[in-house]
């Protein structure tokens, strides 16, 4: 009888100790805390691609004929005020920095343009109704390339920026203007003189990282390319001389386009 209860007692301390250690080695081991995805950044270089459309403003003043100086206050004044319309496609390059949820940027793009318009300016003159620059026919502008250097200023909503810009801004424009008479072969005659024009831009866009290194984005631009001389050395020059028009131009962009950050 006693060495029965002498051994249940020996097996009940056993068992014990036992519960006792195992409950301390589990509050002992380390418990790893669950994986953290890590947090997305904007920083870094990236390329692009985008497309859109533009609309612009062409205004000339102060033309003249130095030829015939008389013809403006007989005929009346001969500046056109018009617009233009088209698409552009090009690339951009970029890079950014980001500072918690502040994103600071620099950017540059350049793209292909199809942007064109006409107009005259109606003077209510019998013989020169419609004209524009020199006597009877519309003039015609164009810009077939443009492109923006520009800092940008972001606040980034996780994968979402939003985002200002401004810089200076670039275009290729030519202007035409010519003059139509079939009775005198002579009288025929027209110019298109063509530059790069400088400029200032604002603007401001939306951009999604929709996956890994991948982003699209929406943007509007404003490029006010001042006021300019411009020009126009008729050929031939029978019965005209060359003269020069002030034309001031802006020009309004929606561009969407797709990203890859390196």
């Amino acid at each position: 009888m006693r060495k029965s209860l002498l051994a249940t007692t020996i097996l009940a301390a056993m068992f014990a100790a036992g519960s006792a250690q195992a409950a301390d080695l589990a509050t002992k081991m380390p418990v790893k805390a669950a994986p953290v995805a890590p947090a997305f950044s904007w920083t870094g270089f990236y390329i692009g691609a985008q497309g859109g459309y533009a609309w612009a403003q062409n205004d000339f003043s102060k033309s003249h004929d130095p030829l015939y100086p008389a013809d403006i206050a007989y005929y009346g004044v001969n500046d056109a005020n018009y617009s233009l319309d088209g698409a552009l496609v090009g690339g951009v390059i970029g890079y950014n920095y980001q500072i918690k949820n502040i994103v600071l940027g620099i950017e540059a793009d350049a793209n292909w343009a199809d942007i064109s318009g006409s107009g005259s300016y109606y003077n209510g003159n019998a013989y020169f109704a419609t004209t524009c620059i020199q006597q009877n026919n519309a003039c015609a502008s164009k810009i077939d390339a443009l492109g923006t250097i520009t800092a940008r200023l972001g606040v980034a909503f996780d994968r979402v920026l939003v985002y200002a810009k401004g810089g200076a801004a670039w275009a290729n424009v030519e202007h035409t203007a010519s003059n139509t008479d079939l009775d005198v072969i002579e009288a025929n005659y027209s110019a298109s003189p063509s530059s790069t024009r400088w400029g200032w831009t604002v603007g401001a866009g939306l951009e999604w990282a929709f996956f890994n290194n991948w982003s699209a984005k929406v943007e509007y631009n404003y490029i006010d390319l001042g006021s300019s001389d411009v020009n126009f050395n008729f050929t031939p020059n029978t019965y005209i001389n060359p003269f020069v028009s002030t034309v001031d131009q802006n020009i309004n962009l929606v561009k969407a386009g797709i990203n890859y950050r390196f």
